[in-house]
Formats: C-alpha cells, structure tokens, sequence
C-alpha cells in the first residue's frame, strides 16, 4: 500500500468519518477543500511520525509538504530518505 493510499485510509477512518467523504483524490487540497484542517493536520502529523518514523518539526509544517496526499507522500519519502 503507498503512502498516499494508507494516509487517504487513516483520514477517511480516523478524521472525516461520518462526514460523507467516501475518497480523497491525491491531488486535492486537503485544507481549502475542508477535509482536514489545523486540528486534523496535527492528527497527520501524529500519524505520520507513528506509523512511518519520520520526525516532522515545525520547520515542515509548511503548505507545500501537506498541501495533498500527494504532497504528503513527497514529503515523508524525502524525509524517511534523509
């Protein structure tokens, strides 16, 4: 399972359940559209640092790192890589 796929299953059960949202697309903006916002991004960010090891300080907690699930996936790839 890609990190996307596995990051898109922990918001749809963890985050928006009950909400209606039944898919997130890889490339939707995950904080304009609504489906998650700061408290959300700081459940991500638990998440993230749990499931994959990767420490995300608060110099990462930019738009561009968490901006899609694609972006996210870019993001925990560069810093599982480093």
């Amino acid at each position: 399972m890609s990190i996307a796929s596995d990051l898109e299953r922990f918001i749809l059960d963890e985050i928006v359940q009950g909400t209606g949202v039944e898919s997130v697309d890889p490339t939707e903006d995950l904080l304009a559209s609504g489906v998650i916002d700061s408290h959300g991004l700081m459940e991500v960010v638990a998440f993230l640092e749990s499931r994959y090891g990767v420490a995300v300080s608060d110099d990462d907690l930019l738009p561009e790192n968490f901006e899609s699930l694609a972006s996210i996936e870019a993001f925990v790839t560069r810093k599982a890589a480093a």
